[in-house]
């Protein structure tokens, strides 16, 4: 199979459920918690100051959406017959290498990014990101400085 068209299929399947981040410490006093499901989790969570909003800061929340994407096409992977995933290290290239009969032999790297859509003067998305995408680490760029990259 197509590695670009087996992630594109799971990109379409992709939905984003990360509701906030869980902190420890707080003021529920109701401990243990029953749930019968997740919204009622959620619900005493946050009525028990546990779940804080996730960042607003762009690159912050980049990077939650680039683990929870990683984390979907890891189990997508796990499921799929042939396939064999690896996960890349958190500071490191690629965020996954996926090998394996199911996409013809050999590795392929994987790199996820996250960047917001620019928008025109009639507020409708264009085929373009609001900034450039960052192809390479901030090491890449201080150990070869001169060397061009296309846009």
């Amino acid at each position: 199979m197509d590695v670009k068209a087996w992630l594109v299929a799971q990109a379409a399947q992709y939905e984003f459920a990360g509701l906030g981040v869980y902190q420890e410490s707080g003021p529920m006093a109701n401990w243990p918690v029953h749930a019968t499901g997740p919204r009622q989790l959620t619900e005493a969570l946050e009525a028990g100051g546990h779940l804080l909003p996730l960042p607003r800061e762009p690159a912050a929340l980049a990077n939650v959406l680039e683990v929870s994407m990683v984390d979907h096409l890891v189990v997508a992977a796990e499921q799929t017959a042939g396939a064999e995933v690896q996960r890349g290290t958190e500071r490191g290239y690629p965020d996954l290498e996926l090998s394996g009969e199911a996409f013809g032999g050999g590795h392929h790297a994987v790199d996820i990014k996250v960047a917001r859509r620019a928008i025109n003067k009639r507020g409708e998305p264009t085929g373009m990101t609001q900034s450039r995408i960052t192809l390479y680490t901030g090491n890449t760029f201080f150990r070869y400085p001169t060397l061009h990259w296309p846009a």
